[in-house]
């Protein structure tokens, strides 16, 4: 009987220290989880999105910021003269040491390549020589594998007397989801090109 009554008592012990968890406290604890977890999963996709324009917008910068030294390079060069630094249709070729068909105008695709003029900005940046590695044979074409995705670029170039040019570059950049941003930069260039050496 001694036995029969410590055992009572021993199972009772054990039933009572069987506390856990209710079906309740289970669905709560989880769903508090998946609201934490789909707060973070936003967190991260706000962080990826807004990195990649970051990203672009800094791209779209030194894009200009190389556009605008490009054209200082060339006036200051003398590789082209003052009065050639023109959109296409505006250029003044007259006396020139090369001809220049000019800079193009509206958004144009951004070339990884310059064309055949050397001139990033212009019609021929996508030309590529063909299989023989020469401009200006019959096997040249526009080459879509030049292109930098995901950027285009405007060149316009605006007289403002006979000795000063107002020169605006605008790039254009595509973020993700479809987003499409642009920023611009404006210089001016004078008519007094200085020779490097």
């Amino acid at each position: 009987m001694w036995n029969d009554a410590s055992q009572n008592i021993s199972k009772n012990n054990f039933v009572k220290k069987q506390d856990g968890f209710s079906l309740i406290e289970a669905v709560v604890a989880i769903f508090i989880m998946t609201v934490g977890l789909i707060g973070t999963a936003a967190a991260l996709g706000y962080a990826i999105h807004y990195g990649t324009i970051s990203r672009n917008v800094t791209s779209a910068k030194s894009m200009i910021v190389a556009e605008i030294e490009e054209v200082e390079t060339l006036r200051n060069s003398r590789r082209l003269d003052f009065k050639q630094i023109a959109n296409v249709g505006g250029v003044d070729n007259t006396d020139a040491a090369a001809v220049f068909n000019g800079f193009s105008t509206g958004y144009k695709e951004l070339s990884l390549n310059p064309g055949p003029d050397g001139v990033n900005g212009t019609d021929d940046d996508l030309r590529d020589p063909g299989a023989d590695g020469v401009y200006g044979t019959a096997d040249d074409f526009d080459n879509p594998g030049l292109v930098r995705s995901g950027f285009m670029r405007q060149v316009t170039i605006t007289n403002l007397s006979g000795s000063m040019k107002k020169i605006e570059i605008r790039i254009r950049y595509f973020g993700s989801g479809g987003g499409v941003g642009e920023i611009a930069g404006v210089c001016y260039l004078n008519d007094e090109g200085r020779l490097t050496r």
